[in-house]
Parts: structure tokens; C-alpha cells; sequence
């Protein structure tokens, strides 16, 4: 008899990584994305995983958290793939529509329309010196 696993108890492949809090991490973190997924036999997520990615990975170099280093966590299921960006703002994320002629604020508005889900929750992060900051995490979901 054949017994198939909930869907909450599957063990994705997980790669975390802290990113520096510069500038040059994105274009880097990108790279290393897109051939993560590549190796994994999951380059048709690589498209809009990539300019999802860089859109919560943006903001959250805005919002550093304490240690400058951005925390971010790929995993790929095998039904889809998940990413999830920290940022050490507390302000929930809000989708906005932007004046044409504004040279930010779509990020999130790509990532409603292209994800298949997204949404944030509440994280707390340690400066280090014994007190808490709240933030947030930031995710999303593609599937195949």
C-alpha cells in the first residue's frame, strides 16, 4: 500500500546564506541563484526567481540588520520554490501603485504579479548587545 507524504512534511533541498550589506552583493547573490537552481535541475524557476529575489533583496539592504549581513533562505520543493528575505524593518510590506515617472517603487507589485504566493511575518533580531529588534521576513512562491 502506497502512503504519500503531507505536503507539510516534505524535506526541500535548503540553502541559506547571510549576505553582506553592500551594494555588490546583489548582483552576486543573483548570479549565485540562478546557478544554484541551474544544479538542481530547476533553471525554469530562474527567470522570476531571480527578479523576485532582487526585488525583497533590495529592500532589505535598506533595512540591514544589526550585523550587516542580509539572512536569505532558497527551498526547493518538489512542487516549488520558496525564498525568503529578512530585513530589519518592521513596516509591513504594502503594494503600491507608483507615478510613471517614479524610478522606484514596483517591487512589490512584480512580485504580486508574478509569484504564485507571497506575504511577510514578524521576525526579531539580536544587535548583539542583549536587545531585540523586530523585522520581517519576506517570501515568496513559485511553482512549477
Amino acid at each position: 500500500m502506497k502512503t504519500t507524504v503531507p505536503e507539510d512534511t516534505e524535506k526541500p533541498d535548503i540553502k541559506e546564506w547571510r549576505w553582506s550589506c553592500v551594494e555588490g552583493s546583489a548582483p552576486l547573490s543573483r548570479k549565485i541563484l540562478r546557478k544554484w537552481l541551474s544544479g538542481r535541475d530547476a533553471s525554469g524557476y530562474e527567470e522570476n526567481a531571480s527578479l523576485l529575489f532582487m526585488e525583497l533583496f533590495s529592500n532589505a539592504l535598506r533595512f540591514c540588520p544589526p550585523d550587516r549581513l542580509v539572512p536569505t533562505r532558497w527551498m526547493l520543493y518538489e512542487d516549488r520554490l520558496r525564498i525568503e528575505v529578512d530585513d530589519a524593518s518592521a513596516e509591513e510590506p504594502i503594494v503600491t501603485i507608483t507615478a510613471d515617472e517614479a524610478e522606484s517603487g514596483r517591487g512589490l507589485l512584480l512580485v504580486t504579479h508574478l509569484a504564485d504566493k507571497w506575504g511577510s511575518r514578524h521576525r526579531v533580531f539580536n544587535d548583539g548587545n542583549g536587545n531585540y529588534l523586530h523585522g520581517k521576513t519576506v517570501w515568496f512562491e513559485l511553482y512549477k
